[in-house]
């Protein structure tokens, strides 16, 4: 991976996430961290989270370092990179789908949101990416990771005048649900009884508190992030 590639991922909207273990610091061998993100990847609606490929190619690759495994991809709009650490510590950092878009990908999105920095999609890159995010940290945790807990940080980058917005005609919001604040970032320790509580409903209070920051506090967690969640773990049968 190139170094200037996280300048990349920073220059417009990007999430970065961190999983930091409780208590005493794991000691794992680098095959064992690689393996570890191998293993418990989550691919509910046909893209890993995090992105794991297998091998090395122009556009992505797994690297060995001293402390940590790293894998990457750089492909049109996915743009990310992971290390899973010995210490059992995991960082990754994401681009914005939406803020690199192209005339090649424009049938994922309208042509209007093309512009980088202007809309999030509150379905695919908020309810799904969360609970994805939620669902990860929950299966590391059933494979012996954070015995005693974990600390984990969600953040949204450059986010300042970003709408929320759905992509789709049938779920346009009723006006502008736009953010003021950068970065949104959801921060708590988990304990070990909360992780093991189902990803899905762990996913719910971080989802909760982005759509607040996007003064949408009046979401319906019942009707609206619960139900994208079914549909979410629906496509399971199909991906897994």
């Amino acid at each position: 991976m190139k170094d200037e590639f996280i300048d990349t991922i920073k220059s417009r909207g990007y999430w970065r996430i961190n999983f930091q273990p409780i208590g005493k610091p794991a000691d794992f061998s680098l095959k064992e961290c690689e393996e570890l993100v191998d293993k418990n990847s989550v691919k509910l609606r046909g893209w890993y989270y995090p992105f794991y490929g297998h091998g090395d190619a122009d556009n992505h690759g797994i690297e060995n370092h001293n402390n940590y495994v790293q894998g990457w991809i750089d492909s049109g709009e996915f743009k990310e990179f992971w290390r899973m650490y010995k210490s059992s510590q995991f960082l990754h950092y994401s681009a914005v789908q939406e803020d690199w878009s192209t005339p090649e990908v424009e049938g994922r999105f309208s042509p209007n949101d093309l512009e980088p920095g202007k809309y999030l999609n509150f379905v695919g890159s908020l309810t799904y990416y969360i609970t994805e995010i939620v669902e990860f940290l929950a299966r590391l945790h059933h494979s012996g990771l954070y015995a005693e807990g974990a600390y984990v940080s969600i953040s949204l980058n450059n986010t300042k005048g970003r709408q929320l917005s759905s992509f789709d005609a049938f779920r346009r919001l009723s006006f502008p649900r736009v953010t003021q604040e950068n970065p949104i970032t959801f921060e708590k320790a988990f304990s070990p009884d909360d992780l093991q509580l189902p990803a899905k409903d762990l996913a719910i209070e971080p989802i909760v508190h982005f759509f607040e920051m996007f003064n949408m506090a009046d979401i319906s967690i019942d009707q609206v992030i619960k139900k994208d969640q079914e549909t979410l773990y629906g496509y399971k049968n199909k991906w897994n």
